[in-house]
């Protein structure tokens, strides 16, 4: 059996919670560290001025033999600038040892892990970082059995460990960014070549410890090890004999397809259905007499309650809908008019509409009840019309504007978008919508005001909708390609004047363009945390 050796130390950032903290006292108290280095940070005014207090109490009882050493900011400091000074501070006194950030508990085994590999690996300057997170998706094509593999990534999740030869030049080291950067050497790293636009740009270098952390590692071309938690007991102490891989070598499919979630950047999946495909057979149905036939009503419409008016940016992004389809009807919805709407087409939702928390379910709400009853096309104030659609649309009676597969809220659904969608009237998949808005409105999914509003009125919702809707051929599924070709990141990029050409290219080829402003955000608990945060 494989255990921890009491003589690694540990490194504590004592940031989380008291309950999280605790926890974690557990289990060092499972183990007993023969030194232990903890990190407080001075709350900031406005956070409760006893949580430290009772943070620092659960060290008081320490019963084991353990050499207790602590690091104290004097004022308030970012996590990332007290990350830095402490880890240098650890490192000045220890040769290797264990980082656990504090604010999410490692597996028991984690422990054993890092203290056997850091020996094991003490001398080898291939290796870098040890890592608690297994990033392969559990439907991964590995078949090893092997107990770790190798990784160009760096993640400082949960719990990590390192060695003082990393991290004694690093200094010197991360000066030498200005020089990558300007010869674009990432370009020869396979695994980060299709991100390095963020990480030229988007990863604030400067101040972003796992970026720094990961450059040192990237150019002394050393590798991470990654456990895989598919072949360890994760909820034992010790570890059965390791399995040691017998190549170093990275799984870049793998970082590939973790980045893409990490940076919102599509890499190599591909988003479907095709685009191309799709658009060769509208085209080729489009000339046809029956395929010329528009069964969508040629109405456009728009939502904006608040009585001040759309702001002149989403104002000058919703002209382009009316210089594409001049021969379409323009509908603008104000308060008013959604109001006088409900009250004569659907007063039997006025108690679900009125009911909603947050304005934002009531402005999806309204959509589905528009192109249910009257029919045409809707678009978000902050999707821009670059064709007009009628192509796209034509000869066919409800259509919806599929988002980038990168946005995807479920794994076993479609990323079936509502922000663009189209429909005839009374159209069966629109009624199937509505009825899920009243049957599944008192669901509480319990994972924070974001989720509930994408899976109660949003386009988790729609998906779910439409995965379970049996004449799926009635309802065309419209190419993110063609009508939303861009991630939330490269959307970030072109609007910054940083697009790399496959991005603008992606662009020329759209008929629309999906901002995803998410202006609704800040009403919701997580929005109001990140503000709270950023504003510190």
């Amino acid at each position: 059996m494989i255990t921890y050796n009491k003589e690694t130390p540990i490194l504590l950032f004592a940031f989380g919670s008291i309950e999280t903290i605790q926890q974690i006292y557990d289990q060092l108290q499972r183990i007993e560290p023969q030194r232990l280095y903890l990190v407080y940070n001075t709350l900031s005014i406005d956070e409760q001025t006893d949580i430290q207090a009772q943070i620092e109490s659960i060290f008081d009882g320490i019963q084991w033999n353990c050499k207790v050493k602590t690091l104290r900011n004097k004022s308030h400091s970012s996590y990332n600038a007290t990350m830095s000074k402490a880890i240098r501070w650890f490192f000045r006194q220890e040769s290797e040892g264990i980082v656990i950030n504090g604010f999410s508990v490692p597996f028991p085994a984690f422990y054993a892990f890092c203290s056997f590999l850091l020996e094991k690996y003490r001398d080898d300057e291939r290796i870098g970082h040890i890592s608690s997170t297994d990033f392969r998706k559990p439907n991964s094509n590995s078949k090893k059995q092997d107990s770790y593999y190798f990784s160009k990534l760096v993640q400082v999740t949960s719990g990590w460990a390192s060695w003082r030869r990393v991290w004694q030049d690093i200094n010197a080291q991360l000066k030498t960014y200005s020089s990558f950067k300007k010869q674009n050497l990432i370009n020869e790293i396979p695994s980060h070549k299709p991100f390095r636009n963020h990480w030229h740009y988007w990863n604030e270098f400067q101040t972003n410890l796992q970026a720094q952390y990961e450059y040192i590692n990237l150019i002394n071309n050393r590798l991470s090890i990654v456990p895989n938690l598919r072949q360890i007991p994760l909820q034992e102490y010790d570890l059965p004999e390791m399995n040691h891989p017998a190549f170093m070598v990275n799984p870049v499919n793998d970082e590939l397809l973790w980045q893409e979630q990490r940076y919102q950047i599509p890499a190599i999946t591909p988003n479907l259905p095709d685009g191309v495909t799709f658009l060769l057979k509208k085209l080729l149905s489009y000339n046809t007499e029956a395929g010329k036939q528009m069964k969508i009503p040629r109405i456009i419409h728009q939502i904006y309650e608040d009585p001040a008016g759309p702001p002149t940016n989403l104002l000058a992004i919703a002209e382009t809908w009316k210089e594409n389809h001049p021969d379409w009807e323009y509908w603008f919805w104000n308060r008013q008019r959604i109001n006088d709407f409900l009250e004569s087409a659907c007063p039997d939702f006025l108690e679900y509409y009125r009911a909603y928390p947050f304005n934002v379910q009531r402005w999806d709400a309204i959509r589905y009840l528009i192109l249910y009853h009257i029919g045409g096309m809707y678009a978000d104030l902050d999707y821009e019309s670059i064709q007009p659609l009628d192509v796209l649309l034509t000869d066919s009676t409800c259509c919806m504007g599929m988002e980038p597969v990168l946005h995807k809220n479920a794994d076993n659904l479609l990323p079936v978008g509502n922000a663009l969608m189209a429909s005839m009237p009374k159209h069966p998949y629109m009624a199937a919508i509505i009825n899920d808005l009243k049957t599944n409105f008192s669901i509480n999914y319990g994972k924070g005001d974001t989720v509930q509003i994408i899976a109660t009125t949003g386009p988790l919702m729609v998906a779910r909708v439409y995965d379970q809707f049996k004449n799926k051929k009635s309802v065309t599924l419209l190419p993110a390609d063609l009508v939303s070709p861009l991630s939330i990141n490269e959307v970030r990029m072109l609007r910054t004047g940083h697009a790399p050409k496959d991005v603008l290219k992606k662009v020329e080829r759209a008929f629309a363009i999906h901002y995803c402003f998410g202006s609704w955000r800040p009403e919701t608990a997580e929005g109001k945390a990140w503000q709270k945060s950023h504003s510190k």
